[in-house]
């Protein structure tokens, strides 16, 4: 009789509402358990919460410090890419955090992937102070490979993906009615994301769709394997 092998791997995800949104820990923990492994999932997300107000929360170093993770995913407030990449002067502290934070998690858990998340442009609050759409999506891109860089870190094109979507689906909706907060869908895709940097393979038959309409749910994780594995 042939035995299934599967993994348990942890994960700590430090971020904000555009984590916490929609429970996106949860959504990844899902996944990945339709996939046969399991996930323990530590998530510590507080609103416009920054790297700089997790190195100094409690609650975010006591999760630093907990255990040694295989995964680690940093959201970091949303304009924080692109004003680092608008201007490397006057956001270096920026910079300067990200290192801090990364470097806190490599002492505790050294063998982890840490990710950051390239988080999307959205339209609330006039683009973020960015002028366009357009732009502020290219100086999120250009921010988080430059803070991943030199950080030595990877990152997880979430906001890419968030993109093609808009162009490709209209009808999908990704946010809330704020415009700028991810909607189930868009918490979705985040997750779809972040599994497949993970493990840098297709997705299995039994992917679960949660509440979600099935067939908009088979496209957001077929455009993550494009983002991702092409």
């Amino acid at each position: 009789m042939k035995h299934l092998l599967f993994a348990i791997y942890y994960v700590l995800c430090l971020g904000n509402s555009f984590t916490y949104f929609h429970d996106c820990p949860q959504i990844l923990s899902e996944i990945v358990s339709s996939q046969g492994d399991t996930l323990i999932v530590r998530a510590e997300t507080v609103g416009g919460y920054s790297f700089y107000r997790h190195l100094q929360d409690l609650q975010s170093i006591s999760a630093i410090e907990a255990r040694a993770y295989d995964y680690v995913f940093l959201q970091d407030q949303s304009q924080a890419a692109a004003r680092y990449a608008s201007n490397h002067k006057q956001y270096r502290q920026l910079l300067l955090d990200a290192v801090d934070l990364v470097n806190r998690i490599r002492i505790y858990s050294p063998k982890a992937k840490i990710f950051i998340e390239r988080t999307w442009a959205y339209e609330g609050s006039r683009y973020g102070g960015f002028d366009s759409l357009e732009n502020f999506d290219n100086l999120i891109e250009k921010g988080a490979k430059q803070m991943a860089s030199k950080t030595k870190t990877s990152v997880s094109p979430i906001g890419q993906a968030f993109m093609t979507c808009r162009w490709e689906r209209p009808d999908i909706p990704l946010f809330e009615d704020d415009l700028k907060h991810q909607s189930h869908y868009g918490s979705y895709l985040k997750s779809c994301v972040n599994y497949l940097e993970m493990y840098h393979k297709p997705f299995g038959p039994s992917v679960t769709s949660l509440e979600l309409d099935a067939e908009k749910c088979a496209y957001l994780r077929q455009l993550a394997e494009r983002i991702v594995l092409q």
